[in-house]
């Protein structure tokens, strides 16, 4: 059996963030010759630490940015909890990190004060409970921690005490992992969840419009006012006392890292939203069809008509089937759409050149539609197919038809 754990060790601690009270909307004004001392530095640093958290939580929100799951490391005699490496943002825009797995032995936790507080988990759905249920909820909770570190020597003044001549030289910002009996409580902290809304009307805008200009939104001044407990929620688990009497706990089921809140990057947003990978400068272009030009035929061409199509990729030769281009004009006098027969079809190393046995009249409409997919999509020389039009925003690996129009000719 392992040494049981104090109670102690599971209280969050109460520092106090030496960033706050702070005022994040006034800052120093330097002149020639001022004098500054402490107070005048701090206030300096507060300025821009305030305003930092003020915009992560107004602008982000909360929650665990990567990272930070919670696992267990369990055999016949020990149960141990761990945390990996991670970083998370707290309700008071505060960011918390941790540099490095953390492993917290809860095996003799049945044993101490703290297992009275713990409530049994509920039941299931459809479930029915009938006597004690020995098993309890724990709920793993990770908060923001400043520490004062690196003492040096400072004046001290008259008659003071011998450990008077040192201070501390720096801010630590660190973190404490607790185990509690419930789940963190949020209430008056400046938190917005839209989701929360009731009966939201249907346009957007307006949604979103009563969402900011809530009149019951706490207000941000809790961010600097000194009230810095903002516990977040990693993950909930059950557990189930061993031995009469009680030695040891072990794990009931799995550990739960869904109830925690997500803040996502804003790239990884907008690739959700998008559907693709937003490409950084330099990484390579989708396969896609930008550019369309048409010129009439001269001299032995002049029953022909010419059209040149600019690809982002050169395209696969064997790939272009009878059917995979077509090109249409639109008929003024049906007021209608008519396809133009393709005398020939040769990719390039910039696109794809086609010749119509038509004479196209100049000033009429007329449409070019490649197909990206079934049977006949157009590859380029990689095998992947033809995505679409420029600016058109196509997960990898997808096909989409294009189709471009311009008014003949559209070159000289």
């Amino acid at each position: 059996m392992s040494t049981p754990t104090a109670a102690e060790t599971f209280i969050p601690l109460d520092d106090l963030d030496p960033a706050t009270p702070g005022d994040p909307f006034t800052r120093l004004r330097y002149s020639y010759g001022q004098l500054l001392g402490a107070e005048d530095f701090t206030t300096e640093q507060r300025y821009f630490l305030l305003r930092s958290r003020l915009h992560n939580a107004a602008l982000h929100g909360f929650g665990t940015v990567w990272g930070l799951k919670v696992g267990s490391q369990e055999n016949e005699t020990t149960l141990t909890l761990t945390c990996d490496t991670g970083l998370a943002i707290d309700p008071l825009g505060r960011e918390v990190y941790v540099p490095q797995k953390v492993c917290l032995d809860i095996t003799g936790l049945a044993t101490t004060r703290f297992w009275a507080d713990l409530a049994a988990p509920p039941p299931a759905p459809g479930v029915e409970v009938t006597g004690d249920n020995p098993r309890r909820r724990v709920y793993v909770v990770l908060r923001y921690r400043a520490c004062l570190t690196e003492q040096v020597p400072a004046i001290t003044q008259p008659c003071a005490g011998q450990d008077a001549g040192l201070a501390p030289s720096r801010v630590q910002d660190g973190y404490r992992l607790c185990l509690e009996a419930a789940p963190p409580d949020l209430t008056g902290l400046p938190v917005r969840d839209i989701t929360t809304r009731v009966n939201p009307p249907a346009d957007f805008r307006t949604r979103l419009l009563e969402h900011i200009i809530n009149p019951d939104t706490p207000p941000p001044a809790r961010l600097w006012s000194g009230a810095d407990d903002a516990p977040l929620l990693l993950a909930v688990l059950d557990l189930e006392p061993v031995g009469n009497p009680v030695e040891r706990v072990k794990l009931f089921g799995t550990i739960d890292n869904s109830v925690r809140a997500l803040l996502p990057a804003v790239q990884t947003v907008a690739d959700l939203a998008l559907g693709i990978r937003l490409e950084a400068a330099g990484a390579p272009s989708p396969f896609q069809v930008g550019k369309l030009q048409s010129r009439a035929g001269e001299g032995a061409d002049a029953a022909r008509s010419f059209i040149d199509l600019i690809t982002t990729r050169p395209l696969m030769p064997a790939s272009l089937g009878p059917g995979s281009v077509r090109v249409l004009r639109f008929d003024e006098a049906n007021q209608k759409w008519q396809p133009v027969a393709i005398a020939g079809q040769t990719p390039s190393a910039t696109g794809l050149a086609l010749v119509v046995d038509e004479v196209l009249q100049a000033g009429a409409p007329i449409q070019v539609c490649l197909l990206g997919t079934g049977a006949e999509a157009i590859l380029d020389m990689g095998g992947q197919p033809l995505a679409g039009a420029i600016g058109e925003v196509v997960p990898p690996g997808t096909g989409r038809d294009a189709c471009l129009f311009a008014i003949h000719p559209t070159t000289a």
